[in-house]
């Protein structure tokens, strides 16, 4: 297991160890299982993807640092587990986002409905 500060860490957990910047905004991606979030995630913040499906277990989180106006803008984007069973665990990291992208899968009706359930648990 590598420490933040550890010199073989990668790329990632440098970033995140990273101080220098001008703002920083934690973001929580939400909503059912299997509707691509983690997919998102991995696209938008190491610009990959991978066909294989792996379930989110609880949470996961990767950084990605922007710049805009000349500022350095560090995003933390949290990947919640959509499942009901983590339900409890993810709830807990709503606590200071500053955002959330709300999920659905456009193949699945089930899913874009959920996003009022979603909606509501953000509201508590």
């Amino acid at each position: 297991v590598y420490k933040i500060n550890d010199y073989r860490a990668g790329p990632e957990q440098r970033d995140a160890a990273d101080q220098n910047f001008d703002f920083m905004f934690k973001l929580l991606i939400i909503g059912n299982s299997s509707v691509g979030k983690t997919s998102f995630l991995f696209r938008y913040a190491d610009d990959s993807f991978t066909s294989a499906f792996v379930s989110t277990v609880g949470i996961d989180f990767k950084v990605k640092t922007i710049y805009r106006n000349d500022k350095r803008v560090k995003l933390q984007i949290w990947d919640t587990a959509g499942q009901e069973r983590y339900r409890t665990i993810t709830t807990a990291y709503y606590r200071g986002a500053m955002g959330f992208l709300l999920m659905y899968d456009i193949t699945s009706q089930e899913s874009f409905c959920a996003v009022q359930d979603w909606w509501v648990d953000l509201q508590m």
